[in-house]
């Protein structure tokens, strides 16, 4: 089963509204640590903090939002998250020390559409094709992520860092006017908060989505701030880790696509996130073995995490939209969306700390996470598909 041409317009245009407002933010990403360490009065630990505090503010504002979402329509709450981030990236250009970064990158954070994006995607595709929804969007944004790594470092050194941020504001701006002309209309329900909701989040498969999007993101951001660290250790110039970040991403972005949508139409879609946390243990180990200094097993490394990466990014918000029913999308995306930053913030955070005090540490304490995931449990599709409504 496939899209039809309404769910291929939703997910377009959702997927590109996404992919511009991520396109700013990855452009940073990949030359955040290396850069954000040279603001006056920084060290690898604050410059952690300043990476990680963006995705606090988002955790921190996606229940909210997707509530807001619930009650007042997809598009206006999207209109209203775009604005604050296109404000807040403008801030973050003018800051002169490590503090004001903090504090700007703590405002940029602030316009939390993630729940909303994938309540709307939700909203806008039938449960049997939705993990080719969420695989598709996460082409779209996976160009987006290849196109900035490309980008990113050469404007970095041409321009400076700070000018990245201005470029997040007009792409913001950007996005603003796409959800405003073209975003889908999708029909408004009561959200129910109550007993239900309550009852809902206690489910041990919610918790185990709830906790694998944690333990992901906790896992991308430990692997974004070191890799372009141990990169420039090997002596590569930052305006060339384009080159690297093509090689690890194109490939696991491929194999993730095809691996997912043959899943899907065998529903076999339980099976793959076992494939996704084999492929994330082997690249924290293989970063661990006595050759991870060497560029190959740097690539290797990078090549695998991402795939695991990729197939957890399709699967997961798959799953969670299959659970509930649309009126109470937002309010559980959010709920997804704040272990998903909350994950990212604290990996991002204690990247720095870790990676100051021992260069392996980041690598060991990701694998803790991976092992206590282990015990929790990994998720799966729902045995019966949720309703629609």
């Amino acid at each position: 089963m496939n899209l039809n041409k309404y769910e291929l317009r939703c997910v377009l245009v959702i997927g590109t509204v996404i992919s511009l407002r991520l396109l700013g933010i990855f452009l940073i990403v990949p030359v955040f640590s290396i850069y954000a360490a040279d603001y006056e009065g920084a060290t690898l630990a604050s410059a952690g903090i300043a990476f990680g505090i963006y995705a606090l503010t988002q955790s921190l504002l996606q229940i909210p939002f997707g509530m807001a979402s619930d009650r007042f329509g997809r598009k206006p709450v999207v209109v209203f998250g775009l604005l604050i981030f296109c404000l807040g990236s403008f801030l973050c250009g003018f800051a002169d020390n490590i503090w004001e970064l903090i504090i700007t990158r703590a405002f940029q954070g602030s316009g939390a559409i993630g729940a909303v994006a994938i309540a709307s995607l939700g909203d806008s595709t039938r449960s049997e094709v939705r993990a080719q929804s969420f695989m598709l969007t996460g082409i779209i944004i996976g160009i987006a992520f290849i196109t900035s790594l490309v980008v990113g470092p050469v404007l970095a050194a041409k321009f400076g860092f700070e000018s990245i941020f201005f470029i997040l504001a007009a792409l913001g701006l950007i996005a603003t006017f796409i959800t405003l002309l073209m975003f889908p209309k999708l029909p408004r329900k009561k959200t129910r908060v109550g007993k239900d909701i309550l009852l809902k989040l206690r489910e041990p498969e919610v918790g185990k989505i709830l906790s694998s999007t944690f333990i992901t993101s906790l896992a991308l951001n430990l692997i974004l701030f070191i890799y372009p660290l141990d990169w420039k250790n090997l002596g590569i110039r930052t305006e060339d880790l384009w080159f690297v970040y093509l090689v690890i991403l194109a490939p696991s972005a491929l194999l993730a696509n095809v691996y997912i949508r043959i899943s899907e139409r065998r529903k076999t879609l339980g099976k793959t996130t076992h494939f996704g946390l084999f492929f994330l243990v082997a690249s924290f180990l293989i970063y661990l073995l006595p050759t991870s200094g060497v560029g190959i097993s740097l690539y290797l490394a990078g090549g695998i995490f991402f795939l695991g990466y990729s197939i957890f990014q399709s699967t997961l918000p798959t799953f969670i939209t299959q659970r509930v029913s649309s009126e109470n999308r937002g309010l559980f995306s959010g709920f997804f969306n704040l272990a998903n930053f909350m994950g990212a913030c604290v990996g991002g955070m204690f990247s720095g700390i870790l990676y100051e005090t021992n260069e392996s540490l980041p690598i060991v304490f990701g694998l803790l996470f991976f092992l206590l995931w282990k015990f929790i449990g990994l998720p799966g599709p729902p045995l019966e598909q949720t309703t629609e409504k």
